[in-house]
């Protein structure tokens, strides 16, 4: 047992050594090239190639997934669809642990899915015809000071490539257009947002039974995964492995419960997990 556990304790080290070894120098290159440069960084409240060069290489949109698979995941949903018909998600909403405290943010799966923005606050809109137009959020002086820049109608066209981008403030008038020249209305009744649901155009649309339920169509999608995914979720795997094997030699000295938990939690953490599942 004892060789059993030093075996496993080595293992662990010098893959753990090696993925620190690999952090410190992609950082290091970050910090020289950054380090004397004028340039300014725009932040859209998500890592960017630009922002995080070390945790997104050029040409990704989020870690590992490039733009071109989010656009094809579009392309693919649109060609689902029938003809003249709209595919609406929206972001998750922010949950608040009390007052002016709130949960950790975890994004709609579909809206994350389609367009790759890890915010709240938009609403994404699909068809055919149209393409992708996302509706983003409107940040005050007082929201940045608190809670730091978000993704608007500029990001929404350069960094998610959406075919139309409007701040959320006109999605009232324009997606009520759009839903009144369509046949059929597709949505994720589980995860819908008054700021369409309360629209007069989508009550009416419900009410003579044009809206439909999105969710048969991006399962459908996300069954087969792509080979940016399997490698996302083949190192995903790797990194829970090798934090449970760690906790596993940490269990004898500290079987507290929670100190488990959190020990878990940090040796995949520190390994680049962003959230536990």
């Amino acid at each position: 047992m004892q060789v059993l556990a030093r075996n496993l304790a080595q293992r662990v080290s010098r893959s753990q050594a090696k993925s620190h070894f690999v952090y410190e120098m992609m950082f290091l290159q970050v910090i020289s090239r950054y380090a004397y440069s004028t340039q300014r960084v725009k932040d859209i409240g998500q890592p960017t190639p630009a922002s995080h060069p070390h945790l997104i290489f050029k040409g990704e949109v989020t870690p590992g997934i490039r733009i071109e698979e989010y656009i094809g995941r579009r392309k693919k949903l649109a060609e689902l669809l029938p003809q003249n018909s709209l595919a609406i998600v929206s972001s998750a909403p922010v949950k608040m642990m009390t007052d002016v405290v709130p949960y950790t943010f975890r994004q709609e799966a579909d809206y994350l899915y389609l367009t790759g923005c890890q915010q709240p606050g938009g609403v994404a809109v699909l068809s055919g015809e149209r393409g992708l137009c996302m509706f983003m959020p409107e940040s005050t002086p007082n929201d940045i000071a608190w809670q730091g820049e978000v993704a608007g109608v500029d990001a929404a066209s350069k960094v998610f490539k959406a075919e139309q981008a409007y701040p959320i403030s006109k999605l009232p008038e324009i997606l009520s257009d759009m839903i009144r020249s369509s046949s059929k209305v597709f949505h994720n009744d589980q995860t819908a947002s008054q700021k369409y649901t309360n629209l007069d155009e989508f009550k009416k649309s419900a009410s003579l039974g044009k809206v439909k339920s999105l969710s048969s169509f991006t399962h459908e999608l996300r069954l087969i995964k792509s080979p940016a995914e399997l490698k996302l979720m083949r190192e995903s795997a790797s990194i829970a492995c090798q934090g449970l094997l760690k906790t596993m030699l940490h269990s004898k000295g500290y079987p507290d419960e929670g100190i488990l938990a959190a020990k878990v939690e940090y040796e995949c953490r520190i390994r680049g997990a962003q959230r536990m599942a």
